[in-house]
């Protein structure tokens, strides 16, 4: 697990202040492919997603890039948290596969839609979700997490504790199945 921070002033396309990056890779026993389906199913979101935890998650859009429909930019709505929309990109091929959200207003989702600004902050999340391969043998998959937060007296070991978290409790189990 690492742990970064960083003051942003003013940089484009970040918020300003304090942010801590939290990351870490753990090995899982599921192939590459049903980790990612896994993932960006929206049916599955609430179960390792805090902020949809309780909420029904819909698709509003999906542009898809590609032959594989897999490969799409969406934006999801959370019924639990009407002011925020997901923003999220999803690429997968034989050599792995990424996720990578932000939330975002509705109002600066529009903004973005029509071109009227286009450096709008960001804290993107995501996966990078690759074989793991030792040899000839494919062993399972190689999970690379990253969370970032705008920090307010979140110390360090908290910003850990949170990914340590999610690693522990929300995948293992849920990838097991």
């Amino acid at each position: 697990m690492e742990v970064k921070t960083n003051k942003r002033r003013g940089d484009p396309g970040k918020p300003p202040g304090l942010h801590r990056t939290a990351g870490c890779t753990v090995e899982l026993i599921s192939s590459h492919n049903r980790v990612f389906d896994y993932l960006r199913d929206i049916q599955n979101r609430p179960q390792w997603e805090r902020m949809s935890s309780g909420s029904l998650v819909q698709e509003l859009a999906n542009i898809t890039m590609g032959l594989d429909p897999r490969n799409c930019i969406s934006v999801l709505a959370m019924s639990n948290h009407k002011e925020i929309l997901i923003l999220q990109e999803c690429c997968t091929d034989a050599t792995g596969s990424y996720m990578i959200f932000a939330p975002i207003t509705p109002n600066d989702f529009q903004s973005m839609l029509y071109g009227v600004d286009q450096d709008l902050p960001l804290m993107p999340f995501g996966f990078s979700i690759l074989p793991n391969v030792s040899g000839s043998i494919l062993d399972g998959t190689l999970l690379t997490m990253v969370f970032q937060i705008t920090v307010k007296n979140v110390s360090s070991k908290q910003a850990v504790e949170v990914v340590t978290q999610i690693v522990k409790k929300r995948f293992r189990r849920s990838l097991k199945q």
